[in-house]
């Protein structure tokens, strides 16, 4: 029996670097085999895909415009919840009552807005905005010298939802399948190719497939190992984004 791939670990680069290494040994050792053949046949689009892919999301038109509008609005938001903040220890009691009752606001809405899907931050931003413009808290923004602060978080919001809308419509015509997607039909195919393997090493045929199921074995625990440390590795983002 093959050892299993644990596609859980694995990134698309490392899955099709897998994926090439066995289809290269199975082509050498079985080029016309009935069984193995018309299965590898059927994998080589998916590896071609897959290549084509790679890195596909980062790769899309203002991904990266995208990430830096959203860091933007962060920090305005943080900028100004902290500037509220660190007023409510201060003496001048008109200075003080203006942060006590702006930071009601903040409370309100989250303090930790940023750290929400992109998609939520931006309701909640837009939720805060209308609640620090009521009326009755004009004149408090004005007292803490926060007016065009919030405005500068309101044009930070609007710039995020701009960028991720002209982004979408960039996308809405590029053919190249996601990363997600391409991993996808890969794995599905390298599971075709694993049950036809592990049912001829059963049956002891083709002569060499005993052989051959051995290395593809240690190409697996191989890349396993890699796959688990790439993992263990890779920095988390907490911000969910509909790709």
């Amino acid at each position: 029996m093959l050892t299993k791939i644990l596609f859980s670990y694995f990134s698309l680069p490392g899955l099709t670097a897998l994926a090439q290494r066995i289809t290269d040994l199975l082509s050498s050792a079985f080029p016309e085999n009935p069984m193995i053949s018309p299965l590898l046949a059927q994998l080589k689009p998916q590896l071609e895909t897959a290549v084509q892919a790679i890195g596909s999301t980062q790769k899309q038109p203002l991904t990266e415009k995208v990430k830096e509008a959203d860091r933007k609005r962060d920090n305005s938001f943080r900028s100004l919840r902290d500037h509220v903040k660190s007023g409510l220890q201060r003496e001048n009691e008109a200075y003080r009552t203006a942060c006590e009752v702006l930071w009601t606001e903040f409370d309100k809405n989250g303090l930790q807005i940023f750290s929400l899907p992109r998609e939520k931050e931006t309701a909640a931003l837009m939720s805060l905005l209308n609640d620090l413009r009521k009326p009755k808290n004009l004149e408090y923004l004005q007292t803490v010298n926060a007016t065009e602060w919030v405005n500068e978080i309101d044009r930070d919001n609007q710039l995020y939802v701009s960028t991720t809308q002209e982004r979408s419509a960039v996308r809405s015509g590029d053919t190249t399948v996601a990363d997600a997607q391409a991993f996808k039909n890969l794995k599905d195919s390298l599971e075709l190719l694993e049950n036809l393997l592990n049912v001829l090493y059963a049956m002891n045929t083709p002569a060499e497939i005993g052989g051959v199921a051995d290395e593809i074995s240690q190409y697996i625990r191989e890349a396993n190992t890699a796959a688990r440390i790439q993992k263990w590795n890779k920095p988390v983002d907490n911000k969910e984004e509909t790709l």
